[in-house]
């Protein structure tokens, strides 16, 4: 076997190893359902003004990219926006009980761990990659004009139907739970 030959079969496995990228089509907005029940949160006193810091100030902006918790997928290089789908959908949790603006009271979010997995739904018939499995950690450090606690908040969907019914659903909507969960804690903390 000559070099160039065992040089395109090297090549052509550690290609076909290496996994593919994958970007799927993930919504980083709260879904209605979230908000409606965000609504019922209830702050003491006049509706509070909250300025808001991340900690690491990139949060907002980071993307993850790693294969699937389960068999299928678990070579993919799948880009999950775990900062962006929770930094934004846990403002958006806020801002129905308070008003996000420069000069309000300072509320510093530190992130220690955030985590988003997923498994990809199995079945040789399934002609685009759907989650059906979605978990989600975050553990953060908040200090809220001097008053600080940490708290860690999880959540794990399964969609129950064969194939999933939603490319990006399951984990959108541990994404939406973990909001709610940060959202109604800080609420629990703002004191008139």
């Amino acid at each position: 076997m000559n070099t160039l030959l065992k040089a395109s079969i090297v090549a052509c496995v550690a290609v076909g190893l290496s996994g593919c990228a994958i970007s799927l089509p993930f919504n980083n907005r709260l879904a209605y359902s979230s908000i409606t029940d965000m609504k019922s949160v209830q702050v003491q006193g006049e509706r509070p003004k909250l300025s808001i810091v991340w900690n690491p100030a990139d949060f907002p902006q980071r993307i993850d990219i790693h294969g699937s918790d389960g068999f299928v997928g678990g070579g993919s290089r799948t880009r999950l926006p775990t900062g962006v789908a929770l930094s934004s959908r846990i403002e958006e949790a806020i801002s129905t009980y308070a008003d996000i603006t420069a000069g309000g009271k300072n509320l510093t979010i530190t992130v220690l761990e955030a985590r988003s997995g997923f498994e990809y739904s199995a079945g040789m018939f399934n002609i685009t990659p759907a989650i059906d499995v979605g978990t989600v950690t975050l553990n953060a450090a908040f200090n809220l004009n001097g008053k600080t606690w940490t708290q860690q908040f999880s959540s794990h969907k399964k969609d129950p139907t064969i194939g999933g019914t939603s490319q990006t659903g399951i984990l959108e909507s541990a994404w939406d739970d973990v909001a709610v969960q940060v959202a109604k804690n800080i609420a629990s903390h703002i004191t008139p």
